[in-house]
């Protein structure tokens, strides 16, 4: 075997890239969040303070997702 390379199971192999990629998603979806967020007028640190004190996650995307809903021209 050439030097530095490693015999590595192809099981950690798929699951070492797995987890990078749900990293990559998890990343990509807070942004999201964030960007719809403060198209709504919150912004990062209103966030994160809304989280510290104990709001669950799905509760604020509620809370975004009204805001979007309330900024909507009526039909």
């Amino acid at each position: 075997m050439p030097a530095g390379i490693q015999n590595v199971p192809t099981l950690d192999v798929f699951v070492t890239r797995l987890h990078e990629s749900h990293e990559v998603a998890v990343y990509e979806a807070v942004e999201r969040m964030v960007q719809a967020a403060e198209a709504v007028g919150l912004d990062a640190p209103a966030l994160l303070r809304m989280l510290d004190r104990g709001v669950r996650m799905e509760e604020l995307l509620e809370v975004i997702e009204e805001r979007m809903e309330r900024s909507q021209p009526a039909a």
